[in-house]
């Protein structure tokens, strides 16, 4: 695993860290010989040296709920077996019972995430990524390849929220909710691009964003594949654009100014076009190692590019009061990916 964005470099989480080292030892790497560092995701983890000079990665699904249950299962299936489509990094071992998983640490690197905000991701890691992912969508499904629906959209909470959800929903959160529970158009619409063929599945990430892709010099690896499944392809080629979306969209604005509308248009514009040769750089390397995509690909991927966006303002409302306005943008330029993604396909640059 490589290391990403620092979060803490001197947790105190002595217990949990207890565990960790219980494993690495069983594992014959021994301890970790310092104080582990720790990083941001929805997983606890540490990273850092054993006392027999081994760098790990390791990460923790705490056991207990039906989905960490089956993102354990997904993981340690993958591991199990002989089946690396694509550079991932190498896993040293797992324990079921607590949910940890340790992998070799990547180092030195960087996440696609730290590149982008350091302005150093360019056209020829978006053309790597590109064809990582085609490898990926190609690769033959394993008989063990889960094939359950991906858990998103969460097209239940489109209809109510959990009780547990609501109860521990910000107002922000709870503000999108209404809105999107609200669009009619909007929910039958994801309805139908969570309802593609089954035989346009293919082995896919399902949890694709640029800090799930690790660069080592002219290596580029994917991590974090507790999504993995047998799904539609276009869920992983929307992320990679939503994310360049998103990003673009988030600055058009200072997030509690108001300037003119002409404004706001035409920085967004000028965002986007700095962006777009990255998706198109991806978008051709993918169509050139892919066999024979299916027609109507770029199409959905463009709808999947609007979710992210949905998905992007949902985490991003997480502890707030109220949803800032280029919030509300980036939603409403989401919702208008999904409704009609036909008419913004060929913006994006996803044309086959």
């Amino acid at each position: 695993m490589a290391a990403m964005a620092e979060i803490d470099s001197a947790d105190g989480n002595c217990a949990d860290q207890r565990i960790v080292n219980s494993l690495l030892a069983e594992l014959g790497l021994g301890p970790l010989d310092t104080t582990p560092r720790t990083y941001g995701g929805r997983h606890r983890n540490w990273a850092g040296t054993t006392v027999s000079g081994t760098g790990v990665f390791v990460k923790r699904i705490v056991p207990g709920t039906l989905e960490a249950d089956r993102r354990i299962r997904r993981l340690i299936a993958l591991e199990s077996a002989d089946w690396v489509p694509v550079p991932r990094p190498r896993c040293l071992g797992w324990d079921p019972k607590t949910g940890l998983l340790v992998y070799e640490l990547v180092t030195p690197a960087r996440d696609g995430r730290q590149l982008a905000d350091d302005d150093d991701f360019d056209e020829t890691i978006a053309d790597r990524m590109g064809r990582l992912v085609a490898k990926l969508h190609d690769a033959a499904s394993p008989p063990w390849l889960d094939v359950s629906s991906p858990r998103l959209p969460p097209l239940g909470e489109m209809d109510a929220l959990p009780l547990e959800v609501y109860r521990n929903a910000c107002a922000a959160e709870l503000e999108l909710w209404r809105l999107l529970q609200k669009d009619e158009a909007l929910i039958a619409a994801l309805r139908h691009l969570s309802a593609i063929p089954e035989t346009l599945h293919t082995p896919t990430h399902c949890d694709l964003r640029l800090d799930q892709f690790v660069i080592d010099g002219s290596d580029v690896q994917l991590v974090d594949w507790d999504e993995l499944r047998l799904a539609d392809p276009a869920r992983d080629i929307g992320a990679f654009v939503g994310e360049w979306l998103f990003r673009s969209t988030l600055g058009i604005a200072p997030p509690d100014a108001a300037p003119d509308h002409g404004a706001i248009v035409a920085r967004g514009a000028a965002r986007f076009a700095a962006v777009r040769p990255l998706i198109l750089s991806f978008w051709q390397a993918y169509r050139e190692i892919r066999r024979e995509p299916d027609t109507d690909l770029g199409r959905r991927s463009t709808a999947f590019a609007g979710w992210h966006q949905l998905d992007r303002v949902l985490a991003a409302a997480e502890g707030q009061s109220r949803l800032l306005p280029v919030e509300r943008a980036a939603a409403g330029i989401g919702r208008a990916l999904v409704l009609d993604p036909g008419r913004f396909a060929a913006t994006l640059g996803l044309t086959i």
